[in-house]
């Protein structure tokens, strides 16, 4: 019986693994009117095709179809076939690809499932994932990173749409390294034009790429700068692709916590990272996942064949039960047959030549990625808490919102008191008022307007005795009159003179009867007469 295949599509690689036999992995290129021709994956479901170096026009999706056609002859074919296609294409992309594979018979009948999802079988069959939880699929690519978290109970079918982040890359590390490397060179080295100069930085961006690769697994190494005019050794370190790698990592940190942000996944709700594609091999890029997320970042021993060994695994689960649930198969050896033994899979490997098998590791013992089995009820106790600030406990923000609920009830008191000791003596004052302008009827105060002027009535003459000098003044002038500035009574509480009707305008107003006073004796001196108030003169 044939072994189940898998078919992993990436930017930069196409990986075909015979499940438990053998693995190929060959540039994403195929030839097409004699000429290879290649960056055709990013441009499945583009309405424009491709043209070749002779003019004429080919649809990125039937390029891909033929290049996977050949990719699996590579393998010997297969009855049990699952093609893994990029977690973050649109559905448009992801349409295009199947209706391609269906005009190719050897692709017609296999399944297509997202890398995501394909990865995390492989991982969960080898060396094991939670059975229950979320994970976090980080999967560090030759042209971006994507970022997917999946469900463990539920077939580890991604939970939420990925991310993908372009600014951790292999391309870019490989630019970044040959950057690095020529900064060391005198001027002269890079003067030289042409052809034979492109090759040259060409030659040696692929040296650069190779070197990164051998850090992986070692401390330092040495490349060979062979330029126009210029030839010499050139030492690299880990140091210094984990220099180059900090700043990226970092904004990869960000762009990671959002999409946990986003998607309303705590750090605490994270049950493991898989960590897979070929710049997962890179020891800094696992202690920083370690590092930020506290929780453990599981890893094959070659993580660029995890998407492909996963469909594999896919493709023999839909053959035995007739959908896509895992089902018990043989264990994927780590290092499948292959005729170049010794030579180890590269991270990030874009070499357009050819690319050696992968042998097993024959490195130190204690690897910096120890191997972690979960059984299928191994679930953790505890996960880590992630430290909160002291402003955004919930004790602190309860406290400061009872402190202000208090100081606003207080100043609201206090206002309320300082009312009600203030409208007090304005009562008084004007109940005083009232009674003063109601006793006293002859002589209203000034404050008091009369009513509309009216006719006087007729004068009347009274002659009256002189009368002393008043030496007190009648009780209601000892109250002064309320001072013209006073208010109005309030317009609900009208006075009690107002309820009464004024006294008719015909009749004149009463003038009260004034005592005889004895006369004024005369006083030496003075004349004899003294007009008295209310009399006329004569001259």
């Amino acid at each position: 019986m044939e072994a189940p295949v898998g078919l992993s599509v990436g930017a930069t690689n196409l990986t075909a693994v015979a499940v438990g036999r053998t693995s190929v992995t060959r540039p994403a290129q195929v030839g097409a009117s004699g000429r290879e021709v290649t960056d055709f994956v990013d441009r499945v479901g583009d309405p424009v095709g491709i043209l070749a170096p002779d003019g004429s026009s080919h649809r990125p999706e039937l390029l891909l179809a033929e290049a996977l056609r050949a990719v699996l002859h590579n393998v010997g074919g297969a009855q049990q076939l699952a093609v893994t296609h990029p977690v973050h294409w649109r559905p448009v992309a992801i349409d295009a690809l199947r209706a391609a594979l269906a005009t190719v018979p050897e692709l017609a009948d296999a399944a297509l499932v997202d890398d995501a999802r394909a990865a995390a079988t492989a991982l969960a069959d080898t060396p094991g994932l939670p059975a229950r939880g979320t994970v976090l699929v980080c999967d560090f690519g030759g042209s971006g990173t994507s970022i997917t978290f999946v469900d463990a109970a539920n077939g580890y079918r991604p939970v939420g749409p990925a991310v993908r982040h372009l600014e951790l890359s292999g391309a870019l590390l490989d630019q970044a390294l040959l950057r690095r490397v020529l900064a060391d060179l005198p001027g002269t080295a890079t003067n030289a034009d042409g052809t034979s100069a492109l090759g040259s930085l060409s030659r040696l961006r692929d040296q650069c790429r190779t070197a990164k690769e051998r850090l992986s697994d070692v401390v330092a190494t040495a490349l060979v700068v062979d330029l126009p005019n210029h030839r010499a050794e050139v030492r690299l370190t880990r140091d210094e692709v984990d220099a180059q790698l900090r700043a990226p990592l970092a904004e990869f940190v960000v762009v990671l916590q959002d999409a946990m942000h986003r998607n309303g996944i705590r750090p605490g709700d994270l049950a493991a990272v898989a960590s897979v594609g070929g710049g997962a091999r890179i020891p800094v890029i696992t202690t920083t996942l370690s590092e930020h997320l506290g929780v453990p970042v599981i890893t094959q021993a070659f993580p660029g064949l995890s998407a492909a060994i996963g469909g594999g695994l896919l493709a023999a689960a839909r053959a035995d039960d007739g959908v896509t649930a895992l089902a018990p198969v043989a264990p994927v050896a780590d290092a499948p047959a292959s005729p170049a033994a010794g030579v180890s899979q590269l991270a990030w490997s874009q070499d357009t030549g050819a690319i050696p098998e992968p042998a097993p590791w024959a490195g130190p013992v204690d690897h910096p990625r120890p191997e972690l089995r979960f059984a299928d009820d191994d679930v953790p106790e505890y996960l880590p808490a992630v430290p909160v600030p002291w402003y955004r406990r919930p004790q602190v923000l309860l406290g400061l919102g009872a402190a202000v609920v208090l100081t606003v009830a207080a100043i609201a008191a206090i206002v309320a008191l300082g009312d009600d000791e203030t409208t007090s003596p304005t009562i008084d004052s004007t109940t005083t008022t009232v009674t003063t302008t109601t006793t006293v009827t002859s002589q209203p105060p000034t404050s008091v307007q009369p009513p509309a002027p009216q006719a006087p009535p007729p004068p009347r003459t009274r002659t009256v005795a002189p009368q002393p000098p008043v030496t007190q003044a009648p009780p209601p002038a000892t109250k002064p009159p309320p001072p013209a500035t006073e208010p109005p009574l309030p317009s609900t509480e009208p006075p009690p003179p107002t309820t009464e009707a004024p006294p008719p305008t015909t009749e004149p107003p009463l003038i009260p009867t004034i005592p005889t006073i004895p006369p004024i004796p005369t006083i030496p001196g003075l004349p004899p007469f003294i007009p008295q108030p209310g009399q006329v003169v004569s001259p």
